[in-house]
C-alpha cells in the first residue's frame, strides 16, 4: 500500500482523494489483463485515490467493480477501425464523465480503451496513462496513442520492446503483482475432494497448466508432451485449467492420442489454487508470453515450473533456481523437463521454495501498488 509519508504529501496538496477514471478494454475477464486491472482497483488506497470504472458492456468486470463499491459505468466502445456515429457517441459520453467526476487522471487498460480515452480527454485537463499488456504491435496506431499518452505502463520488458520509438521517461515497466497470502497451502480435505472429482488417485503425480486455449499459448505441444510420457509414465495425470477458442480441437487431439483418461479439461475454476495444489509440476507452454501471471500463482504455491524461454516468462522464471526454461514449440523438451522434475522430488521442492521466495520479494501486489502510486504522483504532483 502507499506509505504514510506519501499520504502526508498528498494531504498537503489535496484535501480529497484524487478521482482516477479506469477504462477497461473488455467487459468480461478475457485473461490476465482484466484480472490484473481488478487486482489494482481492489488494492488502491481509497484515502488517496478515488477510482471510477468504465466498461464497454455488462459482464464480470462490471460485476467485480460494483462488488468493490467502485462507481461503474457501462459505455459502449464499438470498433475503432472506422470512425462512425456510435464511436463518436461513446467518446462524447466518456468526455462528459471525465468532466462530471472531475477525473484528474484517466488510466486506459488496453489499446481500444486508450483510443477512447485519448479522444475523450482532449478538451479536459486530465492526464492519461496507457497500460499495455501485450507485445503485439498495432503499427501506426501505437505511435498515435503513444503520442497521446502522458505515460505508458508495460507489464514486462518483453512488452516494452513494442515501444522502442518512445522516450525512456515516458515508458515505465511495472510487473504485475499478486498477494502471496492468497496462495497459502490448501486444506488436505479440500485437496483430496478435488482429486477425487477428477478420478485422480491420491498417489498419482499431477502436472498442471492454467491459461486460455488460444494458439499462442501452445497447448498442442503440451498435449504432445503428455503423449510422449504416456508409455513411460502412464500414472501421470494432467490438469488443463481454462477455456478458449481451441478447447474443442485440443480435446479432440487428446482423444485421438488416447489421453482422455489422464488428461482433464477443467474449464475455469473459481479456486484455481486447488488445481495448483494438486500438482507437483506446473507447465506454461506459450509460444511467446506477454507476461505470465499464472507463473506467479504457481510459484506462490511453491510449485516447480516449466516454461518456454520466450517473452515475459524469462523475466519471472530463473532457470535452475525457480524452474526450467525450454524452447517454445518443442514437445520433447517439455516432456523431458517434466519427467526430470517428477523423478527428482528434492529438486522440485527446491525450485518451488525458491519460487515462493521470488514472488514474495519481487512480484507482490504491494510492490505493484507502490509503483503505480509513484507514477500517478509523479504525473500529477511532480513527486518522485
Amino acid at each position: 500500500m502507499i506509505g504514510n509519508d506519501h499520504k502526508a504529501m498528498h494531504k498537503a496538496i489535496m484535501n480529497r482523494p484524487v478521482p482516477v477514471l479506469y477504462v477497461s478494454h473488455h467487459a468480461d475477464i478475457i485473461g490476465g489483463g482484466e484480472i490484473s486491472l481488478l487486482t489494482l482497483l481492489k488494492g488502491l488506497d481509497r484515502e488517496v485515490w478515488s477510482p471510477i470504472l468504465v466498461v464497454p458492456g455488462e459482464g464480470r468486470v462490471a460485476e467485480y467493480g460494483r462488488a468493490m463499491h467502485i462507481p461503474t459505468h457501462v459505455m459502449p466502445m464499438p470498433s475503432c477501425r472506422w470512425p462512425n456515429a456510435a464511436m463518436r457517441a461513446g467518446i462524447s459520453l466518456l468526455r462528459r464523465l471525465i468532466a462530471d467526476c472531475r477525473a484528474e487522471l484517466v488510466h486506459a487498460n488496453g489499446s481500444r480503451a486508450m483510443v477512447y480515452a485519448a479522444l475523450a480527454r482532449r478538451t479536459t485537463k486530465a492526464r492519461t496513462v496507457w497500460h499495455v499488456r501485450v507485445a503485439d504491435s498495432d503499427g501506426l496506431l501505437d505511435r498515435l496513442l503513444a503520442a497521446s499518452a502522458d505515460r505508458i505502463i508495460v507489464n514486462s520488458h518483453a512488452v516494452g520492446s513494442r515501444f522502442q520509438f518512445v522516450p525512456q521517461d515516458k515508458l515505465v515497466c511495472i510487473h504485475n503483482g499478486i498477494d502471496p497470502a492468497d496462495y497459502d497451502p490448501v486444506p488436505a480435505a479440500d485437496l483430496t475432494s478435488f482429486r477425487r472429482s477428477y478420478g485422480i488417485p491420491a498417489d498419482a503425480p499431477v502436472v498442471v497448466s492454467v491459461g486460455r486455449f488460444v494458439p499462442y499459448k501452445g497447448y498442442r505441444f503440451l498435449i504432445q508432451a503428455a503423449r510422449r510420457l504416456a508409455d513411460r509414465l502412464p500414472e501421470i495425470h494432467w490438469l488443463l485449467v481454462g477455456d478458449g477458442e481451441e478447447r474443442s480441437s485440443l480435446e479432440r487431439l487428446a482423444k485421438d492420442l488416447g489421453l482422455e483418461r489422464t488428461l482433464h479439461f477443467t474449464g475455469w475454476l473459481s479456486r484455481p489454487q486447488l488445481a495448483l495444489a494438486a500438482g507437483q509440476v506446473f507447465v506454461l507452454p506459450s509460444l511467446g508470453e506477454h507476461f505470465g501471471r499464472v507463473l506467479l500463482e504457481a510459484m506462490a504455491m511453491r510449485k516447480a515450473v516449466v516454461a518456454t524461454n520466450a517473452g515475459g516468462a524469462r523475466e519471472i522464471v530463473r532457470a535452475g533456481y525457480t524452474g526450467v526454461l525450454v524452447p517454445p514449440s518443442d514437445s520433447q523438451a517439455l516432456a523431458e523437463a517434466v519427467q526430470g522434475l517428477l523423478a527428482n522430488r528434492p529438486l522440485a521442492d527446491y525450485l518451488g521454495a525458491n519460487g515462493r521466495h521470488r514472488v514474495e520479494t519481487c512480484f507482490t501486489l504491494d510492490r505493484h501498488l507502490q509503483a503505480v502510486g509513484n507514477l500517478y504522483r509523479s504525473l500529477l504532483f511532480g513527486q518522485p
